[in-house]
């Protein structure tokens, strides 16, 4: 059974080039096409194609604000993203929001064609080269969710000092609670859960000498 497939994509020429490449395709069935973010809303309710491509920047509401209202990962209906930029961030948005794919506006008929068949199929697809955007932004993600704020530190520091809390809040003359919850973060963020532990993985990132 041929996948069924939706274009919204609001440049007539290139969504001319789209329609073209997936009515010449024997196992997709171009079921509907619109030019905006609401239309396209509308018509993918009612339709119930397999496959969506979605413009990242639809007039209206755009692709991912489509994809959220579809249901995100909960939709009948898996979107692919079609997109001019190449960031990590909104690619990684994408995939966050529900989305199976995303695709550079670069991609060539037949790519895009095997894309939605990949997608109906239940796969994630991304164009060739945008694996690497994708991975730099997850990784500068987690660099910044693990980096200790300078008072998680500025603690670990007088910790390996063997100060114990309440002396350690006299020096930075905070309360004891929020002592606990600066070092509660801190071995979140090293992956630890004793203060020998913290101090031996601080050391080892070289955050302490």
């Amino acid at each position: 059974m041929p996948t069924k497939a939706f274009v919204a994509e609001d440049h007539p020429l290139y969504r001319e080039g789209l329609v073209g490449s997936i009515k010449r395709h024997p196992e997709i069935d171009l079921v509907g096409q619109a030019a905006d973010g609401e239309r396209a809303l509308e018509e993918i309710r009612e339709l119930e194609p397999d496959v969506a491509l979605l413009d990242l920047k639809l007039p209206g509401l755009d692709g991912l604000s489509v994809i959220r209202a579809l249901g995100g990962n909960q939709a009948k209906t898996r979107s692919i993203v079609l997109s001019a930029y190449a960031d990590g961030d909104l690619i990684l948005e994408a995939f966050e929001a529900g989305g199976a794919g995303y695709l550079s506006k670069d991609a060539l008929g037949n790519e895009v064609c095997e894309a939605i068949i990949a997608a109906g199929s239940g796969e994630r697809v991304l164009s060739p080269g945008l694996d690497l955007r994708l991975a730099e932004e997850i990784s500068r993600q987690k660099d910044e969710a693990s980096r200790l704020s300078f008072r998680e530190s500025e603690i670990l520091e007088l910790m390996a000092e063997g100060l114990a809390n309440p002396a350690i809040g006299q020096e930075l003359c905070i309360s004891e609670s929020a002592v606990k919850t600066y070092i509660r973060r801190a071995y979140e963020k090293l992956g630890v859960t004793s203060r020998s532990g913290a101090i031996a993985e601080a050391m080892r990132r070289g955050i302490l000498t």
